[in-house]
């Protein structure tokens, strides 16, 4: 672990992690303002959470063409360069629990995987809950997929990825996409992806104190704040042993090869560990990386070495 990562956990643990709100009182504009999404801003944080909500989403100067446009009515970013490949293209699903996020919240690792790829991003801005549930997002991911078809990329040049609850879009996206009788992307990545949504995964008992800020440091509050984020906001009323909610429970054939990325120490561990082995279970290709005592989503936080580890992982996945 490097001397950034630990400084770096300490201060989720001590300044995010030890001051959030019970359960009972916790919303999901919470999960808003930490990520300083537009219009969520929280004037009255403190200066240590202030300084690092800067560093990680303040944008970053960058020579790349960042321009705004719709895939099928769905707002959408796209990080470009006429240097990059006009054939091939990645479709990006931000990460934020299904309440929280944009493409603008994600714009600084985005440009960093688009300059070390060499490959064109886009970046949609899916519908949120709880204005908008379950199956909002995941109609919003396969209608923009559809629209990059229909603007001429070809399935075998379209990789497809996400973060935490982008990973899960990213998996239930292909599901559906196969269970319509579409093809599917050439290649899938998974950064720390939420993919059982039942809230019964192991690590949540295991890592509810280590986890540097995604829980509480007892795994039963842990394990109700999750119910909740699903129960109340984002899918009311639905099975959450159904595959296109929890990938989970899914059984994949013929899936496109996948790179899976996660820390040992987060809650979400045993959601990466346990998909990659329904993955294996079919033969499908899967590379499963445990990356040791970082954050959840780490990739995020451009200043650690290990997210710059993992960024030139991902690229080199997709152009291998």
């Amino acid at each position: 672990m490097s001397t950034q990562a630990l400084i770096l956990n300490y201060i989720l643990k001590r300044y995010v992690k030890s001051i959030r709100p019970s359960v009972e009182n916790s919303s999901y504009t919470d999960a808003r303002k930490m990520m300083n999404q537009k219009g969520y801003e929280d004037k009255n944080q403190n200066f240590i959470s202030k300084l690092l909500l800067n560093k990680i989403f303040d944008k970053k100067k960058s020579d790349l063409n960042i321009s705004e446009l719709y895939l099928d009515q769905i707002r959408t970013l796209k990080f470009s360069s006429p240097s990059f490949s006009q054939e091939k293209c990645i479709l990006y699903f931000h990460g934020g629990g299904y309440v929280a996020g944009s493409p603008e919240t994600h714009q600084n690792f985005l440009i960093s995987l688009a300059k070390k790829s060499q490959i064109s991003i886009y970046a949609i801005d899916y519908s949120l809950a709880p204005e908008k549930q379950y199956p909002a997002a995941l109609n919003d991911a396969v209608a923009s997929y559809k629209s990059l078809l229909d603007m001429g990329y070809s399935e075998e040049n379209i990789f497809m990825g996400g973060d935490s609850a982008g990973g899960n879009l990213t998996l239930v996206s292909a599901l559906k996409l196969q269970e319509t009788g579409n093809k599917l992307p050439a290649k899938l990545f998974l950064l720390s992806p939420w993919t059982n949504l039942t809230a019964s995964g192991e690590s949540i008992k295991s890592n509810s104190e280590s986890d540097p800020y995604l829980s509480y440091d007892n795994f039963l509050t842990t394990s109700q704040s999750m119910k909740k984020a699903v129960e109340e906001w984002y899918a009311p009323n639905e099975d959450y042993r159904n595959p296109l909610i929890s990938p989970v429970f899914a059984n994949f054939n013929s899936f496109p090869e996948t790179l899976i990325q996660v820390s040992d120490i987060e809650i979400l561990l045993s959601d990466a560990v346990d998909v990659a082995k329904k993955l294996e279970q079919n033969n499908n290709k899967v590379i499963l990386k445990i990356y040791k005592n970082l954050p959840h989503v780490w990739q995020v936080f451009g200043f650690l070495p290990e997210a710059k580890e993992a960024t030139v992982e991902i690229s080199n996945f997709l152009n291998s």
